[in-house]
Order: C-alpha cells, then structure tokens, then sequence
C-alpha cells in the first residue's frame, strides 16, 4: 500500500543567489563578446595590412594561341612566369600612349629576365592582320623573347578580353575601336591577378579593408591632366607604375617558393 504523499511545500529560491546569477552569466556574455570583437578586429587588421596581389578571376583558359611578329604560333600562357597582356589599336597610339610609355620602362626593367613577357594584343585581328605584325614590332621596339607583338582570330580575342572582365567589351563605333586598355596581369598558373590596396577613406569614411586595382595608365594620366596628383610624392601614373612592378615581383616571389617547396619535397 502506497504511502500518501506528504503536504509539499515550493521551493524558496535566494533573491541575492538569482542576482549573482544573473551577474555573472551577463559579464560572461561581456567578455566572450569583447574576445570576438578583439578576434575580428585583429583579423581585419591583418588583412588591411595584406598586400597581396588579388585573385581577379579564378582560371584563365589552359591554351591560348597567338601569331607572333615573327610569324610564327606560340601559347600565350607563361607557365615559367608572369605574363603582361595589353590589349591595344595599332591604328589608334593615341588611345594607349600612357600604357606604351609603362611598357617600355617594364621591358628595360625586367630586361633578360624570361619570367616576365609582355604581349600586345591587337583587338582589331580583321584590320590588324598577322602579316603586319612585324612592322607594328619595329615600330614599338618590341623584340622576342620578351615582348610579343601578337594577333589572334577576332572571335577567340574577344571571348579572352570578355572572360577576363576588361571594362569596356572590345567593340567598333565606326571606323573606330572602343577598348578597355588597362594592362592584365596573368600568373603562373594563368590566372588574373591585380594590385591590392588598404582603403584608408573614402566619401569622408574610414575603412579598413583592401580593394583591387586595375592597371588602368590611361585614367591614371587623365587623373593626373585633371591636377589630382596635386601636393602628392608622386603623379598616379608613377604610383600606379610603381604597384605594378611591386604586384609582379610579389607573383615572382611566390613561384620561387613554390619551386623551392617542391625542390624539398623531391
């Protein structure tokens, strides 16, 4: 027989205990919430501070083929090193006259060095035939092995320039090309790579992150011609020159030590 259950009285619960509780569930909550920020914050620290070049687009296409002003077919890819691809108009100097000026000094300042090649790709193969290749080579002072004077069939030219997101699509207004003429740099492993800046202020904002750059001479020469390198160490053609050679020595640092990786791992 069960024993009848006794008169139950409810718990009393310390006011002072619930209190302290409570305290200090909410100062945990505070210091794991101010671990995390001081987490981020470091992280974005870091990141602002990283310098890297940064990935444009994540694989170019394995094979590419090109006349040179030697007339002979050749891959665009430079799986030794880093390629400087300039979309131009022979026809038209005027529109990339900034841009030859910085190829010319990349040319003496990677002068003997097969890691780096520059290629000058008409975007006019219809107007600009492989048979004048040689003569647009003399005229730029173009030679081989390091700089390529090049043209492709018209179709496959403008699929490249549209699957590496140039500005402006390559296309005809009249007798004349609109074209994107900023230079693209392909690595190693022929993907699109830019420069990388910490973005201190923008519109009165301060930031701390880090944007992509294009090699963009032409705007940076308009930009300089408008007086908005006044009171600045340098013009914004100069400094952007200056990113592009750090950009490509950084890319030639990491292929030397992922040759030396797989030297030790041999």
């Amino acid at each position: 027989m069960r024993t009848p259950p006794q008169d139950l009285e409810p718990a009393v619960r310390d006011p002072r205990k619930l209190r302290r509780t409570a305290l200090i569930l909410v100062a945990l909550a505070v210091v794991g919430g101010l671990m995390i920020l001081r987490a981020y914050n470091r992280k974005a620290a870091e990141l602002a501070d990283d310098t890297r070049p940064a990935f444009a687009h994540a694989q170019l296409l394995q094979r590419f083929k090109v006349a040179r002003q030697d007339l002979t077919e050749d891959d665009l890819l430079h799986a030794d090193g880093i390629v400087v691809l300039s979309p131009v108009s022979f026809e038209q100097p005027e529109g990339w006259r900034t841009t030859r000026e910085v190829l010319d000094g990349l040319a003496r300042h990677y002068a003997g060095d097969p890691r780096v090649r520059i290629v000058s790709l008409t975007v006019d193969p219809e107007g600009e035939t492989a048979a004048e290749l040689p003569g647009f080579a003399a005229e730029l002072g173009a030679e081989l092995p390091q700089w390529w004077v090049a043209g492709a069939e018209k179709e496959s030219v403008l699929k490249l320039l549209a699957k590496l997101k140039t500005g402006v699509p390559p296309h005809q207004e009249g007798d004349r090309w609109v074209y994107d003429p900023s230079l693209l740099l392909i690595d190693q492993e022929g993907r699109l790579r830019k420069a990388t800046v910490r973005m201190r202020e923008v519109d009165g904002t301060l930031l701390n992150e880090r944007r992509p750059v294009d090699f963009d001479f032409e705007e940076a020469a308009d930009w300089d011609a408008e007086g908005r390198s006044k009171g600045l160490d340098k013009s914004n053609v100069e400094t952007l020159r200056d990113m592009l050679i750090e950009t490509i020595d950084s890319l030639l640092g990491e292929g030397a030590a992922v040759d030396g990786n797989e030297e030790t791992d041999s």
